[in-house]
């Protein structure tokens, strides 16, 4: 099963990106955005606010960004919803008297390490507005429709 916790963190602070000019942005607003709760997209925020992404007061309804958008990369987002996941798991529990199942937790784990050190990279690149940038083209485009 995918894990959808990036997009989602990622949904939530472009959201109140786009929606700074509103008097008030509710939790139930960015949980109909998501199509989830709204006790999820709290938790999702005080996940973002630990990180130092986002500012956010109990009760009160105007969340925002702690820094410009350009300097919020994908990697931060990704480290401050899950810092300990790996995007890919090995299976440990393989039996170790199989002349595979000996081995290839290990021989995994090493290409493992080398996708997740290339999609950290990568992550590090990708800021946040780069990705409001296209949410705007985006919807610029389907106006014209």
């Amino acid at each position: 099963m995918a894990n959808t916790q990036l997009s989602d963190a990622t949904h939530i602070l472009a959201y109140i990106a786009l929606n700074q000019d509103k008097s008030e942005i509710k939790s139930s607003s960015i949980a109909e955005s998501i199509n989830t709760s709204p006790s999820l997209i709290r938790r999702m925020m005080s996940k973002l606010k630990q990180a130092g992404l986002l500012n956010a007061t109990k009760g009160a309804a105007r969340p925002s960004l702690t820094k410009d958008p350009d300097k919020i990369s994908l990697l931060d987002i990704y480290l401050a919803i899950s810092p300990d996941n790996k995007l890919l798991n090995v299976d440990e529990k393989t039996n170790a008297t199989c002349p595979v199942g000996s081995v290839i937790p290990d021989v995994l784990d090493h290409y493992y390490q080398e996708v997740q050190s290339s999609a950290e990279a990568r992550m590090a690149k990708i800021n946040l507005q780069e990705l409001l940038d296209d949410v705007q083209v985006i919807q610029k485009k389907s106006q014209l429709i």
